[in-house]
């Protein structure tokens, strides 16, 4: 029973650890839309939206980024971001008639 116990905390060691790197990245990712977010905020009422976004360094449209770096920590951050309920588009246009 020992033995077991005594692996058993070994493997959960060598699991949290593992998952430092992973965390690591998610925060980095976050970091990244975070400012993509920011530049679509900032970019709002430009006249050109799209310039305004290429300006910043962000393509208009998906997939945001025209490097591979930002590609894949952006689209990490926001599969696992989803899947913990946030949300990274920008939000739906407001109908201000009336």
């Amino acid at each position: 029973m020992k033995k077991l116990l005594a692996s058993l905390k070994r493997l959960s060691k060598w699991l949290a650890w593992g998952c430092l790197p992973l965390l690591a990245l998610f925060v980095v990712g976050e970091q990244v839309e975070a400012r993509r977010l920011g530049a679509i905020a900032a970019c709002e009422t430009a006249k050109d939206a799209a310039n305004c976004m290429r300006q910043r360094r962000y393509l208009a449209a998906s997939p945001y980024y025209p490097d591979i770096t930002r590609r894949v920590l952006g689209g990490y951050a926001r599969m696992l971001g989803g899947v913990m309920g946030a949300s990274y588009g920008p939000p739906p246009p407001s109908d201000e008639e009336g």
